[in-house]
């Protein structure tokens, strides 16, 4: 046997056999492409503050300070020469609320936020503090024991995407003291919002609070082309002014947000100043906790900019107990979500219904997909839509998408049972002059300003019927405004049109023979024509001639018993008058009607009147 040259298989699987691939699996994207993407998803604009608002919310705070300033500072003692860049003019943030060491691993963990399973925490989505880099490349922290600053671009500092000064190392102390320019900025705002002097800050080695300061981008970069002068700075203000007397009606920590603007001089000015606070003589809570717990109390909004607003809100937290309904509880365990609702009504002034809206801690923004039609705001751990300006629903699309599922089993398992809650803490409320009677009415939704709306038509629809089936005593009786009956024990003013004078006078017969009528506003009609499941008792022709027959009409005014003879008659119904001492004489005297031939006549000018 012979050996030759191998064939050409051989050659081939000797020669050019591949290396086996060994590794597998999806790979993150990049970190950049990642920042773009959230800033294509994630709006520009007034969103973002709200943003720092709830991390502040989070952590506690109870302060909140947005600082614009305009001032450039020196860029000779830097730590490198590339930051010479960012000593322009800024956006900064202030909370009174210092960075625990989980603060700056989580602020770290781009798009895993730490709070995501923490139900309490309100700044829970990863793209939130990720927001910013719309306006900056280099945002940086002042906290607690460090200073930092993040570079994603990684142009800056050698080893990586930012840098970390400590304010025990004692190299990083002897530059945070001695290098001006580079930390002027923040001497400057720590002097500001602390009265604290920086050399006795890096001496104590702790700063009980937190600075963001966030250069305006000058120049298009790898993370951005969106370029940020002070104008933008201006309109980012002017949207959150707009909101700013919702801002503070939903969070649990933060009573007190300021927007201040410091000229290129170093002249500071304040543009607004809310303020929140909750008077604690008036804190009623829910009576029957088998289903849910929850309170009422009022809450107080302060608002400073160019003129003062003062409003006070009639506030209920409701929380569905476990155990109830199935389905919510897995998903509060899943989602690591509250089964919350939060009802607030502005007490004293007559709002527009069009204008009430839908919150997520903070007001959602102000378009059509998050206005209610209800007299009442709304506020829930709600499911966002991934650039967080509406809540989503059960769409075709999404009939499974589970913050779908539990934003629809919020409204139809939570809210009505805060809309009860609400309505009977009025009432006790307006029982103790602490809140006017009409008010109680005003938080009634009106069914014909909501028709046109099928989801909060339906939640009005699911308000009413658990209203009226627990039979609660909510309409108030004509003759004491403070005291409230069921809706089966009341008697309903007319249906058909009746001149003022004409439903004086039967007011006035009513509640003095003890009638319990009630006086109903436009939407309280409406509730109970649409929604009530049995037949009411209203005031007619026929049931005001049985009054009339009962207590007589002897102490009766003569304009009254001609109002009286007005509407008695409306429903030509002569032959029942027989009787009433109603029939008009021409000396001004009245005489009862009879069978009489001529009281025919009588009868037949009297419909004139």
């Amino acid at each position: 046997m012979t050996t030759g040259p191998a064939s050409k298989p051989e050659r081939m699987s000797s020669k050019t056999k591949k290396k086996s691939r060994t590794s597998f699996g999806a790979t993150a994207p990049p970190f950049l492409d990642y920042l773009q993407d959230i800033l294509r998803r994630y709006p520009d604009g007034g969103q973002i503050l709200k943003e720092l608002i709830q991390n502040a919310d989070d952590a506690q705070a109870t302060e909140v300070v947005f600082i614009h300033d305009e001032r450039s500072y020196g860029t000779e003692s830097l730590w490198t020469n590339e930051l010479g860049e960012y000593q322009g003019p800024a956006l900064y943030a202030y909370n009174n609320a210092a960075f625990t060491e989980d603060d700056w691993e989580g602020i770290q963990l781009a798009g895993r936020s730490g709070k995501r399973n923490d139900p309490n925490k309100v700044g829970r989505f990863g793209i939130g503090f990720n927001s910013v880099y719309h306006i900056t490349d280099v945002p940086s922290i002042f906290s607690s024991k460090h200073l930092g600053m993040m570079d994603p671009q990684e142009k800056i500092f050698e080893n990586g995407k930012g840098f970390l000064w400590s304010l025990d190392n004692t190299e990083h102390q002897d530059a945070l003291t001695t290098m001006i320019d580079q930390f002027q900025p923040f001497r400057d705002i720590v002097s500001l919002v602390s009265r604290q002097e920086w050399s006795k800050v890096v001496e104590d080695q702790h700063f009980d609070g937190t600075i963001f300061r966030f250069p305006l981008r000058n120049q298009a970069s790898d993370i951005s082309d969106n370029l940020y002068d002070s104008n933008k700075v201006v309109e980012l203000f002017d949207s959150f002014i707009l909101d700013a007397d919702l801002s503070l009606l939903f969070l649990k920590n933060v009573t007190s947000v300021a927007l201040i603007h410091i000229n290129a001089h170093g002249t500071a000015n304040t543009r607004l100043e809310v303020k929140s606070s909750v008077p604690t003589d008036v804190i009623l809570k829910s009576e029957d906790k088998s289903i849910v717990e929850g309170s009422t109390r009022f809450k107080l909004i302060t608002l400073n900019s160019e003129d003062q607003k003062f409003t006070k809100w009639l506030v209920t937290t409701c929380t569905m107990k476990e155990g109830h309904v199935e389905n919510l509880d897995s998903l509060a365990k899943k989602l690591s979500f509250f089964p919350q609702v939060d009802l607030a009504f502005p007490c004293g002034e007559k709002r527009d219904c069009s204008q009430s809206r839908l919150s997520c801690f903070l007001p959602l923004p102000n378009n059509e997909s998050n206005k209610t039609g209800l007299p009442v705001y709304i506020n829930a751990c709600f499911g966002l839509t991934d650039n967080r300006r509406q809540i989503k629903w059960q769409e075709d699309d999404q009939k499974h998408d589970e913050h779908a599922v539990w934003n629809e089993l919020l409204m139809k398992e939570v809210l009505p049972h805060a809309y009860l809650m609400i309505i009977q803490h009025a009432i006790k409320l307006a029982q103790k002059s602490d809140l006017p009677v009409l008010s109680v009415y005003d938080l009634w939704p009106d069914i014909a300003q909501i028709q046109h709306k099928d989801k909060w038509y339906a939640v009005a629809l699911d308000v009413f019927h658990h209203l009226f089936s627990q039979k609660l005593a909510v309409l108030s009786l004509a003759k004491d405004e403070r005291e409230f009956i069921t809706p089966s024990e009341a008697v309903l003013p007319c249906n058909g049109p009746t001149s003022p004078d004409t439903f004086a006078a039967i007011k006035r017969i009513l509640v003095s023979c003890g009638e319990n009528l009630v006086t109903l506003p436009g939407n309280v009609s409406r509730a109970l024509s649409e929604a009530y499941p049995r037949a009411l008792k209203h005031v007619t022709p026929t049931f005001l001639r049985d009054i009339l027959r009962r207590i007589g009409v002897h102490n009766i005014s003569k304009e009254d018993k001609l109002c009286l003879l007005e509407y008695v008659l409306s429903d030509e119904k002569y032959k029942d008058l027989k009787g009433l001492q109603l029939l008009p004489l021409n000396d001004g005297s009245f005489r009862s009607f009879s069978n009489r031939e001529e009281d025919t006549v009588f009868t037949f000018l009297a419909s004139f009147i």
